[in-house]
């Protein structure tokens, strides 16, 4: 056995007892039901690897399946991703056409019979203007999240082609045209029209160490909601960072 091999051998049961340990930690205090995550790092993430900056949004898509599976099991109900901002669409055409092609990858996740679907009842939902993504990714995504809208487990919103300010837009114009008059429109009635209703979130991550919210969850993030900002890069975003934060989370909860 090569000496690379045989150390990943002898690693693999502490990281085991390590997970276990600290996913058992954590279910001893209190759960958010919603968090929400701002992955940010993928490119800044490839760039300094002289890597295509598709593959770092490759890297990010695979620690994104791992804090999913690890977030459920701790007891979160609702996860809601930044997917791909309206803003996005400015970036150059051909990064824009490998995101559209990797969020087909992305949906081949979530098939009906995938293990995270199938342990956690997963249900998907797509948030935001699916209608301007490319026509084949749109299709396979929607159609992806329709054959498991009637799961009744966990949560997995995942924005795409969206903004805060277009939601808040939007939620304005159905309550307009719902309400007899502007009198009867209230916070509730924007709440009830917004594509994230309840519950909202509790926490709101954000990686790479920028202090921005990104025109994310404007309206969903409340007095109760806290921001934590970690200065790790989406790709390197890990168990330990999510458990960490956490643990930080109840500690702040029972003070």
């Amino acid at each position: 056995m090569p000496f690379s091999q045989f150390i990943k051998w002898l690693a693999e049961p502490v990281i085991t007892y390590i997970r276990g340990f600290l996913l058992n930690t954590i279910r001893q205090g209190p759960i958010p039901k919603h968090v929400a995550f701002i992955m940010d790092g993928n490119r800044r993430y490839a760039r300094e690897r002289d890597l295509p900056i598709v593959d770092g949004h490759k890297c990010g898509m695979e620690s994104l399946m791992k804090i999913l599976d690890e977030g459920f099991e701790c007891g979160i109900e609702v996860i809601t991703v930044y997917g791909f901002s309206l803003e996005n669409f400015h970036r150059p055409k051909e990064q824009v056409h490998d995101l559209m092609v990797l969020l087909k990858e992305f949906a081949s996740q979530f098939a009906p019979q995938s293990p995270l679907v199938r342990k956690y009842d997963l249900k998907l939902r797509v948030v935001g203007r699916a209608e301007l993504l490319e026509e084949d990714s749109r299709k396979i995504i929607q159609e992806t999240a329709d054959r498991l809208k009637n799961n009744r487990g966990k949560l997995f919103n995942v924005c795409l082609a969206y903004t805060a300010r277009d939601e808040i837009t939007t939620a304005i114009s159905k309550a307009v045209t719902g309400c007899v008059s502007i009198g009867e429109i209230t916070a509730k009635t924007l709440s009830d029209n917004m594509f994230i209703g309840s519950p909202t979130p509790d926490l709101l991550i954000r990686s790479s160490g920028v202090h921005r919210l990104s025109d994310f969850l404007l309206w969903q993030c409340h007095q109760n909601t806290e921001i934590e900002i970690v200065d790790v890069k989406w790709p390197e975003f890990g168990v330990r960072d999510m458990g960490l934060i956490l643990l930080k989370w109840q500690r702040r909860r029972k003070s």
